[in-house]
């Protein structure tokens, strides 16, 4: 049987005997940015349990749009927010977008409607963050000046699975994304290998719902990702947003398996985006939880990447199974997240890599290198079993005979 695994602006298409393919994955198909534009408008229009956004502002308001890094088709996505803020008296130049800066997941590329300005977070620019309030639980809490400032914040987020938050969506791209770095570093220490659960929020979901709350954002935006674009757009009252959206995502993203394999050929990258080493990371976490221990994963990626100070620590280390106590003390390093998902998936199986990586770079890191495709589907021709998934990093899984 042929299956194709797509990644990035790839497609790979593989022969697998139908006795051994075990199942195969690919999410649904999004919109592109002008149906996109169209969308963002309408939920703008009529957000669930709030106003529409020209009725939420006024003129003189200085507003910022706190803007996800991974929010597909972004300038057309500002485009429609700018629109109805203008047409509500907003002068253009009170407008400012700001995103979260990170050496691991690049900034967006931006058309920006003119006279509107962006700005980049930076954590460690103490002069840039703010006090705003102390949480339930005594932590205080910092924020981007321009925020603390704001008349009015619209965060603007894409739905997805996180192994800290276990949900990502508009309020992680206000709290921890524009926080300082001691937050920051607090917060990846609550990493966890668990899959996420709707019904049990994590520390990490709840107190980013908490700074929400402190700092008067209600009127949330996001965006549930599609394989080429956006699924379907939510906009509303926080809660309504956060009930919505994740619902939303777990019906389109949950990929339900009849058992593991011994080999996953795992597709990382959506069309048109710039993948990061935490796509890797995601990608590979799931992947992991696909394939037998002992087994084979496949990961076909054209990441980019340096690697950073918890990732350097893995290299150091002999015996892969040894790399997750070898990551102790390194929790606040801004890459702790992926070496971790890194160590994890080395302890339970052999890995593989096509990537824009350094091929010296990949093998340090106990990973092989591939560096033709021809290379998987012989991988594929000499396993009993296999399972194909695209688009990884936006994917959970159920292993059937597990639950």
């Amino acid at each position: 049987m042929q299956v194709g695994v797509a990644f990035h602006d790839e497609q790979l298409d593989l022969e697998v005997p139908d006795d051994r393919l075990v199942g195969q994955w690919q999410g649904p198909a999004g919109v592109g940015a002008a149906d996109l534009e169209r969308l963002v408008l309408a939920a703008l229009e009529e957000p669930r349990q709030y106003p529409p956004l020209r009725q939420a502002v006024v003129p003189g308001d200085r507003v910022v749009i706190a803007l996800d890094s991974q929010v597909p088709h972004p300038s057309a996505v500002l485009r429609a927010i700018c629109g109805p803020l203008r047409a509500a008296g907003v002068e253009a130049s009170a407008i400012t977008v700001l995103v979260a800066g990170s050496p691991w997941v690049p900034a967006p590329a931006l058309d920006l409607p003119e006279h509107v300005s962006l700005v980049v977070h930076d954590p460690s620019d103490r002069a840039e963050i703010a006090y705003l309030s102390t949480t339930g639980t005594e932590r205080r809490v910092y924020l981007n000046r321009l925020l603390t400032d704001a008349d009015f914040v619209l965060p603007t987020g894409q739905f997805g699975f996180d192994d800290v938050l276990g949900y990502r969506g508009p309020w992680s791209a206000i709290y921890p994304a524009l926080s300082d770095l001691e937050t920051l570093g607090a917060f990846r220490k609550w990493t966890s290998d668990s899959p996420p659960d709707r019904e049990h929020p994590t520390k990490a979901l709840s107190e980013a719902i908490e700074v929400s709350w402190l700092l008067g954002s209600q009127l949330h935006l996001g965006l549930v990702p599609g394989r080429n674009g956006v699924l379907e757009v939510v906009a509303g009252l926080d809660s309504a947003v956060r009930d919505q959206g994740i619902a939303a995502l777990e019906r389109a993203w949950t990929f339900q398996a009849e058992s593991r394999a011994e080999l996953v050929v795992a597709g990382i990258g959506q069309p048109g985006k710039v993948s990061s080493l935490e796509d890797l990371a995601a990608g590979l976490t799931t992947a992991s939880r696909l394939v037998q221990r002992g087994g084979k994963i496949v990961l076909l990626s054209r990441v980019e990447g340096t690697l950073g100070p918890a990732l350097r620590r893995l290299v150091e280390v002999d015996d892969p199974r040894r790399g997750l106590r070898a990551l102790a003390g390194h929790e606040g390093d801004p890459d702790y997240s992926v070496a971790r998902a890194l160590a994890s998936a080395l302890a339970w199986a052999d890995l593989y890599l096509l990537s824009g990586l350094k091929s010296d770079e990949v093998e340090d890191l106990a990973i092989m290198p591939v560096e033709r495709v021809d290379e998987a589907r012989r991988l594929v021709l000499a396993s009993h079993s296999c399972l194909v998934v695209s688009q990884a990093e936006l994917t959970a899984v159920k292993v059937l005979d597990e639950v």
